[in-house]
């Protein structure tokens, strides 16, 4: 009887040493590209992708990534977007679709043709977010972050 009564506690002692040991890394969000998916009289579709990279030997469970996107430097979308579980050594692609309508952020179609004309044929861009992940009761939030230029297109055509 008092081996038994000795056995769990030691047991119990020995499972807790083990599961501290192993820490595991947050995922890695790394910004891959961006792909302009279609252009309009309206505006620009614009797909953002990153690759997510769990690195530990044990899955991890993304609960939500939000982000923010800015053209600009005018806040152009917030969202939230459900999770996904990432397996052991495994990657991830995730997209983050934005259409930049040239009227909400230019005021009108003629004054990107205005601002063409100028020789200022891009715009600036900036994502800027986190990713919430967890494993084994540890939740950890990973940046997504994303900067660069976009080519404003030459020739927009009205319909």
């Amino acid at each position: 009887m008092l081996k038994k009564t000795l056995i769990i506690p030691i047991l119990i002692s020995v499972a807790f040493i083990l599961s501290s040991c192993i820490q595991p890394s947050p995922p890695k969000a790394e910004f891959l590209e961006y792909k302009i998916a279609d252009i309009t009289a309206q505006g620009i579709e614009v797909n953002f992708w990153f690759n997510v990279a769990n690195e530990n030997p044990l899955s991890i469970d993304v609960s939500k990534y939000d982000y923010k996107v800015f053209i600009e430097n005018q806040e152009l979308l917030v969202e939230e977007r459900g999770g996904f579980n990432l397996p052991a050594n495994s990657k991830k692609l995730i997209k983050i679709p934005v259409f930049i309508g040239y009227g909400r952020l230019f005021g009108s179609v003629l004054a990107v043709a205005q601002r063409i004309a100028e020789g200022r044929d891009t715009i600036s861009y900036r994502i800027e977010g986190s990713l919430t992940a967890g494993t084994m009761g540890v939740t950890v939030a990973t940046p997504i972050k994303a900067s660069g230029t976009i080519p404003l297109p030459k020739d927009i055509k009205i319909k």
